[in-house]
């Protein structure tokens, strides 16, 4: 998501989750380097651990994955890694005259670890303004594996039967429903669900606004296991989007005729609801690399784009994607070309890029060649992008919203457009293809997003907007002392500006900074090794991260990481004392700003001449608080002293690199 920093950006957003959840919801924490077990055990453990409690005891439970085998100490998946499975059927009905979704759906959960599941269940979130999700049924249907045979057939048979289990438990975005038996490695168990709810105004990922509906975290979904912390089973509260596990999805969306629908997923009966016209000219846009129209403005009613119809059944399918979302409205335009993407072992491969708005965003009109030079440009910095389309859909969201192949984007002027719509097609690598964990590390995607957003820029202006390098709410915060670590949970900063920060720029410092000490071809071969080892859906952590895409550094990775990363600190490289002690000119070299990068001293002679003497991170930061000695001899022939004389580095005080002082 790339958010506006008023705080009505960040507020609470209709959601309905789904959270598989252990027996004992209530019962004590386990110690800090607990995590899944491989035996039943786990059918009577603890409960999950809090995302607080993950992000700060993750260095030891990543070190208790890989003693596991399911992580590597290079930060790689280890042997034993897993990764859930879930499938999908849902059903839903948009009534716009009402504002209100009716869904229904089949969910299977398979247990794809090596551990014994106690309990399934769902999760829904309520919403303050329009009363929140009404979960009509849930329930199981079916359920396969050893300890379920000879178990008497579930009550729950098909979804129009379906009730709520009366042992289902609801508390806020976290239920629990009790399972017959645990579910043994192997197992899997189908629930039948019902609800309903009326889609909010003003919602910060999804929602409703002058005839145009977004629908995101609209139905139940299971948690995600992994094999690190376990269940993911936080209470939401509203910073920070799911954590998911790739599933597979067929989905069918009922609306009234005439309106246009985009999703997640592949459209699969074109020929039930669009005319013949507009499906030959979607097909002629699958062959051109200029966008054109494939609905046009007068076209936007019932029997003219659309086939005739009160209401018309749209279906599309998915697979192995972490989420799926849809937006629809009768008020839009649609644009559709094709993006070429390398394909994996040579050749090319087409990518379906489409842009629905209303016709009065005249900055829009672009909006599909934005999605198709970004695709082709992440294409080619990291890996070929991994969908076969996406969309850029206009209003509801303030800023952006990213679902997979589908980003929901509100901006100002063509640049912001192109910037906002950038940074969530960046974040189809990450978390959509890199699956990390939003709610406990959102620097992982919204960091990552927001330096490709500026690969982007530079791409197409050869710059991009930090000043000096320096992002414009970083800069304003690091020398304030309000800056929080990034290791905070997503909903447990201070502030919607320190989460921004945190979050968003942070990383981006960091990036900059490694691109600066060991090359951007350094940095861009780690973004790349950590892309080749978690794609495709797999949940990377922090240790993963760093040792992969920070590996340039050498041994002085973990002190790279510290500094730039993890910590608070900034660029401020200073000439602290100069000593002169007969002939010989004593320099002490300090970092106040706690962060190093290497750099040179610029030595000027009486002459002209200058002299360049290396100082290197490393150096400085092994000289610690006392500051890096250097001793120069000729003293009588020197006129001035400078630290990173090129400007190269973002040092944010330049007032001591220089002596004598100005």
């Amino acid at each position: 998501m790339r958010p506006s920093l008023l705080p009505s950006s960040l507020a609470v957003g209709l959601l309905l989750a789904a959270a598989p959840l252990p027996a004992q919801a209530v019962a004590a924490s386990p110690p800090a380097a607990a995590g899944p077990r491989s035996s039943d055990t786990l059918a009577r453990g603890p409960a999950p651990l809090t995302g607080t409690r993950v992000v700060a005891a993750v260095d030891s439970l990543w070190s208790a994955a890989v003693a596991r085998g399911t992580r590597s100490q290079d930060g790689r998946p280890g042997p034993k890694l897993f990764t859930q499975g879930a499938r999908y059927r849902l059903h839903a009905t948009l009534d716009p005259a009402s504002a209100t979704l009716a869904g229904r759906g089949t969910l299977r959960y398979l247990n794809r670890s090596p551990d014994t599941l106690a309990r399934g269940a769902p999760s829904t979130e309520r919403v303050p303004v329009t009363g929140g999700v009404t979960v009509e049924a849930l329930c199981v249907a079916r359920a396969g594996g050893a300890a379920w045979r000879g178990a008497p057939a579930p009550a729950c048979a098909t979804e129009a039967e379906a009730t709520r289990d009366r042992a289902l438990a609801i508390d806020g975005t976290v239920a629990t429903l009790p399972l017959a038996h645990p579910l043994a490695p192997g197992d899997s168990v189908e629930l039948l669900a019902r609800w309903r709810f009326v889609i909010p105004r003003g919602a910060p990922r999804m929602g409703q606004e002058g005839g145009v509906f977004m629908l995101g975290y609209w139905y139940p979904q299971f948690a995600v296991y992994d094999d690190v912390a376990g269940w993911q089973a936080d209470p939401y509260l509203a910073t920070g989007e799911f954590y998911m596990d790739p599933a597979d999805y067929d989905v069918t969306v009922v609306v009234p005729g005439g309106m246009l629908v985009a999703a997640s997923g592949t459209l699969r009966n074109a020929a039930d609801v669009l005319r013949p016209a507009v499906r030959d000219r979607l097909a002629q846009a699958m062959r051109s690399l200029s966008p054109i129209p494939v609905v046009r403005d007068e076209e936007r009613r019932a029997g003219t784009a659309t086939l005739p119809g009160e209401r018309l059944t749209w279906r599309f399918t998915a697979t192995g994607v972490r989420d799926f979302a849809f937006y629809a409205s009768r008020a839009v335009v649609w644009d559709a070309g094709i993006a070429l993407v390398p394909r994996t072992g040579g050749g090319t491969d087409t990518v379906l890029v489409q842009a629905l708005y209303r016709p009065d965003r005249r900055e829009w009109r672009r909006a599909a060649d934005y999605v198709r030079v970004s695709i082709e440009r992440f294409s080619r910095y990291l890996w070929p992008y991994p969908a076969r389309q996406m969309t850029a859909v206009e209003g509801v969201v303030e800023g952006g919203m990213e679902y997979p192949a589908l980003t929901v984007v509100t901006a100002g002027d063509a640049r912001e457009l192109f910037t906002v719509i950038a940074h969530e097609v960046a974040h189809m690598w990450f978390p959509m293809d890199v699956g990390s964990d939003e709610r406990r590390f959102a620097w992982m995607d919204e960091g990552l997003a927001s330096w490709l957003e500026r690969v982007a820029l530079r791409g197409e202006t050869g710059r991009d907007d930090d000043v000096d390098g320096v992002p414009e709410y970083w800069r304003m915060v690091a020398r304030s002392g309000g800056e929080e670590s990034v290791l905070h949970a997503s909903d447990h900063f201070r502030s919607t500006l320190t989460y921004t920060v945190a979050a968003y720029e942070r990383p981006v410092v960091a990036l900059r900074a490694f691109a600066l000490e060991y090359g951007d071809s350094a940095l861009v071969a780690g973004l790349r090794q950590y892309g080749q080892a978690w794609r495709g859906g797999r949940h990377p952590y922090p240790p993963d991260f760093v040792r992969l895409v920070f590996a340039a550094a050498g041994d002085q990775r973990d002190a790279f990481a510290t500094e730039w990363l993890y910590g608070t600190g900034w660029l401020d490289l200073a000439i602290d004392d100069v000593d002169v002690r007969g002939d010989t000119a004593v320099v002490r070299i300090t970092t106040p700003g706690r962060a190093a990068l290497s750099t040179t001293l610029a030595v000027t002679r009486r002459d002209g001449s200058v002299t360049r003497l290396p100082v290197t991170a490393a150096a400085l930061r092994a000289a610690g608080r006392d500051g890096l000695v250097l001793a120069l001899p000729d003293m009588r022939g020197i006129t001035q002293l400078e630290l990173d004389a090129e400007r190269r580095l973002p040092d944010l005080d330049r007032a001591n690199d220089r002596w004598p002082r100005r």
